[in-house]
């Protein structure tokens, strides 16, 4: 439209606005396109038990315990590659095998917060020791019920949370996440002052 002057005016236009603003929101969110990242069995990575782990010795019937394992570092996979998951959770359940007298530890899926979403990856896998042992050594409380006029040795198997340990992979995965230009994958472990000082 010319006006009086003889110059172009422009009619503004609500929409206009809206894809301007589509446009700013897409440049600064940061995002790019997703990446495919595959983590074959035998990876590892290192990380801390978050849950203290208490379950039963034979002799008590009782549901595994749930136990939840932070990653702390990426998955080093066996072809000498790295795949970053730092702040990912592995969750699984312990029980105790009493033909190693140890805790035993299986994972079934691995969650990673990202911005406001989480991914869920199914896996299989189980945690070593920090020193590289299957399972962990526990704390025995040990004691004696009756069962049917019969005496029973049973306890309970304990271990202490904040343990570090080592989740290996015995069902690889594949992962499909988006890269942020700032930090959105990596999220630091905070916990209140009075249950540990990390």
């Amino acid at each position: 439209m010319i006006n009086a002057s003889g110059k172009i005016a422009f009619k503004s236009k609500p929409y206009i606005l809206f894809y301007l603003y589509l446009i700013l929101l897409f440049i600064f969110s940061g995002e790019v396109n997703s990446q495919t990242f595959n983590v074959p069995t035998g990876s590892w990575a290192t990380g801390t038990l978050l849950t203290g782990i208490s379950v039963a010795l034979p002799g008590t019937v009782v549901d595994p315990g749930p136990v939840v394992f932070r990653i702390e570092d990426g998955f080093y996979t066996p072809a000498d590659g790295y795949v970053d998951m730092t702040g990912c959770y592995a969750h699984g359940t312990a029980y105790w095998a009493d033909h190693i007298s140890r805790v035993v530890i299986e994972i079934k899926h691995i969650t990673c917060p990202q911005g406001n979403k989480i991914y869920e990856i199914e896996t299989l896998g189980y945690i070593y020791d920090q020193f590289g042992n299957f399972g962990y050594e526990a704390n025995i409380n040990r004691f004696e019920k009756e069962i049917w006029g019969l005496k029973i040795s049973t306890g309970i198997a304990q271990v202490p949370a904040f343990s570090p340990g080592v989740l290996f992979i015995r069902q690889g995965f594949t992962i499909m996440r988006k890269e942020k230009k700032g930090p959105g994958w990596r999220r630091p472990l905070t916990f209140p002052e009075d249950i540990k000082n990390f």
